[in-house]
């Protein structure tokens, strides 16, 4: 038996056996009335109802309290091992959560920069088909002012034929005079503002 268990045994005898003693010794002291003085002395009575109640509490009472004791302190052992227990638990998996944020971060990180360069990607395709589309309509637009500008140059160098010809057959029906030449030149004018 251990020591704390043996003391609590000793100072509960003394709780116990105390008033008797106490009671035994005042009886013996004030000469006690009806015990003769041959018999065993009330200290002894005392000592040995101690004895006795100590050794019955020591057979029955003490050890299931002592198996009590011993079961609730393994319980708050083995409690305390799985408090631990989780508490490590708990560690690691928040190590482990930490390290999955991180790495979350990380990819996050790695697709937001990929995401801004194949924005970027994007953009200079756009800008390079702009580029390219707005030369095309340029070249379309300068070849159809170049048509235009034949187109012109051929219908005023036809309507000039056309004119010359027209004065030629003029001139070949009637002679020229001075005020004729004029004459022939303000109506060929007339003429091709009239058609321009």
């Amino acid at each position: 038996m251990d020591r704390k268990l043996w003391g609590a045994l000793c100072a509960l005898s003394v709780t116990l056996a105390g008033p008797l003693l106490l009671a035994a010794e005042a009886e013996s002291e004030a000469g006690g009335h009806g015990a003769p003085k041959g018999v065993i002395p009330p200290t002894v009575w005392g000592i040995l109802v101690f004895v006795t109640v100590l050794l019955i509490l020591w057979k029955k009472a003490f050890p299931p309290i002592t198996e009590a004791l011993e079961k609730r302190s393994r319980q708050i052992q083995e409690s305390l091992d799985a408090a631990e227990k989780a508490r490590k638990d708990t560690e690691a998996l928040m190590a482990r959560n930490e390290e999955a944020l991180e790495k979350a971060r990380v990819e996050a990180r790695a697709i937001i920069e990929e995401g801004k360069a194949d924005a970027l990607k994007v953009k200079d395709r756009i800008v390079e088909s702009a580029k390219q589309e707005s030369k095309g309509v340029t070249e379309r637009a300068l070849r159809e002012i170049d048509l235009a500008k034949q187109k012109a140059m051929d219908d005023i160098h036809h309507r000039a034929v056309e004119l010359a010809g027209e004065i030629t057959r003029k001139v070949i029906r009637k002679t020229l005079r001075p005020e004729d030449h004029v004459e022939l030149i303000q109506e060929a004018v007339r003429k091709f503002k009239e058609a321009g």
